[in-house]
């Protein structure tokens, strides 16, 4: 699906979602206890994910996407309120408003899991990149080890280091303790 269409579609279900918000919120003004409360929770919920819909479709409407979004928008959804949108308020959509859901739920997922791994990405630029965030990491072994970990997972940057005698002695070292 083109950045456009994926636009379009989270455009489309959040205004779906906007006037639903507003029919939550009237129901909610004219029932009383449970029923109530259950109608407001819904419009929070709507409220939480208007607003990651809304980053995304602010990274993604010029054309490109650049995971500039706010992951906090994205996932800050309610985790209590999980069963609500499963059982209450996904029922209610017609077949047709459930496929645009699930189509953008879908993609506000792959969008947040992305958007993760780069921040994740830049701090790892950010880190390797300042001498004191070095020494920090040298200092501390379970960060060395979740990098050997990973380096030791892939062969080109292995490959990279073999040429090193410090690497060749730590290999041996490695070796004579086994």
């Amino acid at each position: 699906m083109s950045i456009t269409d994926q636009v379009r579609l989270m455009r489309s279900v959040m205004g779906r979602k906007i006037m639903e918000l507003d029919e939550y919120n009237d129901k909610a003004a004219e029932a009383v206890g449970d029923e109530a409360e259950r109608y407001l929770a819904m419009a929070d919920f709507l409220e939480n994910d208007i607003a990651g819909y809304k980053t995304i479709i602010e990274d993604l409407k010029d054309g490109s996407c650049d995971y500039t979004g706010s992951l906090y928008d994205i996932a800050s959804l309610p985790a209590e309120l999980l069963g609500l949108y499963q059982n209450f308020y996904i029922p209610s959509l017609s077949p047709e408003d459930r496929a645009d859901e699930n189509a953008a739920m879908e993609l506000k997922v792959s969008y947040a899991k992305d958007l993760a791994t780069s921040y994740a990405a830049k701090i790892g630029k950010a880190a390797l990149s300042s001498d004191l965030a070095l020494n920090l990491m040298m200092s501390d072994d379970g960060i060395l080890a979740a990098i050997g970990a990973i380096v030791a997972s892939n062969p080109e940057i292995l490959s990279a280091l073999s040429s090193s005698t410090f690497f060749n002695s730590v290999l041996d070292l490695h070796v004579c303790v086994i």
